[in-house]
């Protein structure tokens, strides 16, 4: 598996390409009502970007079934350098970082007023939180205390911020407004809970590829949707952060031993 490690590098390539042509697409492919035009070539071929990164992480996920890690988090997603560790720690810093510029900022977010509002920056900010933590973790080979209750932050924010993303537009017949940056958030939701299935003894090899590598596509695209900077930010952070823990664990796998009957 060693031989496909870079695969998730070149999937946020891919995903980095995909949020330029969804840029274009809000540009050029919406009629002077706002209606999206039917057949319109950039809208074509960001579908057909999504389908090849979906057919890349059920590739991987399928080969990966004979493989398996080291039992616990540290084992699944070894940070070897301190380089590496550095800068997945400070992409958690990053995002607490926005969380806070948030709370400073008064601009829309997401139509959540009230502790709504507060609800979800919280989240942000304890996102920031567990990748630090997790970093950390996977760094010192060390399974902290905080270790799963960091790990499943990142899950929750994304989840809400799905739920805020459909709700906010409920209302919108315009489903090409909205629904990358829904699947997106989902994806990433899923792709973070698998994780975290590791530091709680409950990991799903297969799962976790494939919503890894499907995320490590999606954020990008969502990050290229209307938001604030404080927004789009973490969304590319995180991409960039899954990445790593990816190849991190593509690294590592090995090939299952046969037990015998």
């Amino acid at each position: 598996m060693r031989k496909i490690r870079l695969v998730p590098a070149a999937v946020l390539l891919l995903g980095l390409l995909g949020a330029f042509v969804r840029r274009v697409e809000l540009r050029t492919a919406f009629d002077e009502a706002g209606l999206p035009r039917r057949g319109a070539a950039v809208s074509i071929a960001l579908i057909m970007l999504t389908v090849l990164a979906v057919v890349i992480a059920v590739a991987v996920a399928v080969a990966a079934r004979g493989y398996e890690t080291g039992e616990g988090y540290r084992r699944a997603f070894p940070i070897r350098g301190y380089l590496t560790f550095a800068v997945m720690a400070l992409i958690g810093i990053a995002v607490i970082v926005c969380a806070v510029l948030l709370i400073r900022a008064d601009t829309e977010l997401l139509g959540l007023t009230g502790m709504a509002r507060w609800v979800f920056v919280g989240f942000l900010g304890l996102c920031g939180f567990g990748m630090t933590t997790m970093a950390y973790s996977a760094y010192t080979l060390r399974e902290t205390s905080f270790l799963q209750l960091g790990s499943v932050m990142p899950a929750l924010l994304y989840c809400y911020w799905m739920v805020a993303c459909y709700r906010e537009n409920a209302g919108n017949p315009v489903l090409l407004e909205y629904c990358y940056s829904c699947v997106a958030f989902a994806a990433g939701s899923l792709g973070f809970f698998y994780s975290a299935g590791f530091a709680f003894g409950r990991k799903s090899l297969t799962g976790t590829l494939a919503m890894n590598i499907i995320s490590i596509f999606l954020l990008p695209v969502a990050a290229a949707d209307p938001a604030p900077l404080a927004l789009k930010v973490p969304l590319i952070l995180s991409a960039v952060y899954v990445t790593v823990n990816t190849v991190n664990l593509l690294s590592v796998l090995k090939v299952k031993e046969k037990t015998e009957n």
